[in-house]
C-alpha cells in the first residue's frame, strides 16, 4: 500500500499549471473528439433499439392484419368503387370536351381558327 500510483497522481492533480496555448488547443479539439464519439455512440445505440421496436411493431401490425382481415375487406372494395368512379367522371369529362372542340383533334377549327370551349356548351372563336 506504500507505493500506489493513485498517490502520485493525487498528488499532481491539485498543483496548478503554467498556462500552455498548445495544451489548451490539444484539450480543446479532443474534448470536440470526445463529445463527436459520444454522439455517433449514441445514435448508434438508439438505431439498434428502434431498429429491433420496428420489426416488432411489423410483427404486430402483421398480425393484427391477418387477424382482422374481414374488416380490411369493405374499406378496399369502397376504395376500388370510388376509383372506378372518378375514372368514368374523367372519361366523362374527355369525352365532353371532345363533343365541345367538334369531334377532331380540338386544335384548330374547320378554317384554321382556334376554338375554345367556355365550359357552358358554346365554343369561343379565339381568332
Amino acid at each position: 500500500m506504500v507505493v500506489d500510483a493513485t498517490f502520485d497522481f493525487e498528488k499532481r492533480r491539485n498543483r496548478p499549471i503554467k498556462y500552455d496555448r498548445e495544451l489548451v488547443g490539444k484539450t480543446i479539439q479532443a474534448m470536440h473528439k470526445l463529445r463527436s464519439i459520444q454522439s455517433r455512440r449514441e445514435e448508434v445505440f438508439y438505431q439498434t433499439r428502434m431498429r429491433e421496436a420496428k420489426m416488432k411493431e411489423k410483427a404486430a401490425l402483421q398480425v393484427e392484419v391477418r387477424e382482422s382481415i374481414e374488416l380490411l375487406a369493405p374499406a378496399a372494395a369502397s376504395r376500388e368503387k370510388a376509383l372506378l368512379n372518378v375514372r368514368e367522371k374523367v372519361k366523362e369529362r374527355h369525352a365532353v370536351r371532345a363533343a365541345a372542340r367538334g369531334g377532331g383533334d380540338g386544335k384548330k377549327g374547320a378554317r384554321g381558327r382556334r376554338e375554345v370551349p367556355t365550359g357552358e356548351g358554346e365554343i369561343m372563336d379565339v381568332n
